[in-house]
């Protein structure tokens, strides 16, 4: 030990290679490691759908130019893909080569919040998109990103769901939401779909109306349940005729405005007669059609085993014999036209008298 005092004072330094056996990001989580264009790509994709502003790219071993693979990487990205088209304004990219490998430093700058991108919902089926929209109107969100490979699942999907949505839960939503969704496409890749979603009344006001709604309805109905669906589908319609007054320039589309506030107009009375047969346990439609022409609204009920038509409106204008328990025949011979591709053929024989 003695003889090492006669060594320099010096300070001494030995280096040598590290080998490890995993990748950089055991060493930095910050830093990917890399060495062919999948994987840059991957990278960098990775990069966009998780919100990152900045990451770091070691890439080794590679067969090409890597300052002209990560621009064309970047350039995919952002104008081939629909994460891309949707979430990256550009992408800035710098490289620097060292002795074994290239470090890649990307910047990502964003059309839209980190929160937002990171809370896209990644779909395989239309099912799922059903359930991710029944999800966010029931939640009262207002905005949602899908994504899915689908090309059926498009902005008139989306709206005629939300719309179907509406019409067979009158309880659940008290006015029908406007939607306006934004679909990004590119060639061999999911889509993206941006939906917003604009709520009459706020999530508090719903759920305000929606107790009065029920406590209302409640009333009316309390004595129409019974063991024959028709009966009760009876019942269902006087009771609405005498809650509510028609007008059809004037009256309320939605069945809190047709029983809440007593005025409707065909769009509210079937809205509400649909609320009423689902409180009694009687399957219900509201119908979209015309009437002489012009936009009108009604319903198509079970019961017996057979389906059959009721105008709630027009039972409020002639009495409930004029447009209760109709077929498909007697509609049309009253001058009503609808899509028969959309709804239940009806045919039963069952008449207002038969019930009464």
């Amino acid at each position: 030990a003695s003889g090492c005092t006669s060594l320099p004072s010096n300070e001494y330094y030995s280096a040598k290679e590290h080998k490890n056996g995993g990748s950089l990001t055991e060493v930095d989580s910050s830093v990917i490691a890399v060495k062919t264009y999948q994987g840059i790509k991957t990278a960098i994709s990775t990069f966009v759908k998780e919100g990152r502003e900045e990451a770091v790219l070691k890439v080794s071993d590679y067969e090409g130019d890597v300052q002209e693979a990560i621009s064309k990487v970047c350039n995919e990205i952002t104008d081939g893909t629909a994460i891309g088209a949707y979430a990256v304004e550009r992408i800035i990219q710098s490289c620097t080569k060292t002795a074994s490998y290239y470090q890649v430093t990307v910047k990502i700058i964003y059309k839209h919040t980190k929160e937002q991108i990171q809370g896209i919902v990644y779909l395989n089926n239309a099912s799922a998109v059903q359930n991710a929209l029944t999800g966010a109107l029931l939640d009262h969100k207002d905005y949602l990103v899908i994504s899915i490979a689908s090309e059926t699942i498009n902005e008139q999907y989306v709206k005629d769901f939300v719309t179907q949505y509406y019409r067979g839960e009158p309880k659940s939503l008290i006015a029908l939401p406007s939607v306006n969704t934004t679909v990004y496409a590119k060639p061999s890749n999911p889509r993206l779909l941006e939906i917003q979603i604009t709520y009459p009344y706020t999530a508090e006001q719903e759920e305000r109306m929606k107790t009065v709604l029920a406590n209302r309805a409640a009333k009316i109905l309390a004595n129409a349940k019974s063991s024959s669906p028709a009966y009760s589908a009876m019942k269902a319609c006087a009771g609405l005729i005498s809650a509510a007054n028609y007008s059809q320039p004037y009256g309320s589309p939605t069945a809190y405005g047709t029983i809440v506030e007593g005025i409707g107009n065909s769009e509210g009375y079937a809205m509400a007669y649909k609320l009423f047969c689902s409180m009694l346990g009687v399957k219900c439609t509201v119908v979209e059609g015309t009437l002489k022409g012009a936009s009108h609204y009604w319903n198509i009920i079970e019961a017996e085993g057979y389906f059959y038509h009721v105008d709630p409106s027009a039972c409020e204008l002639s009495g409930i014999n004029a447009a209760f328990l109709k077929s498909d025949i007697q509609m049309e011979g009253a001058f009503y036209q609808w899509d028969k591709t959309k709804y239940e053929e009806c045919k039963g024989t069952l008449t207002y008298n038969d019930i009464q």
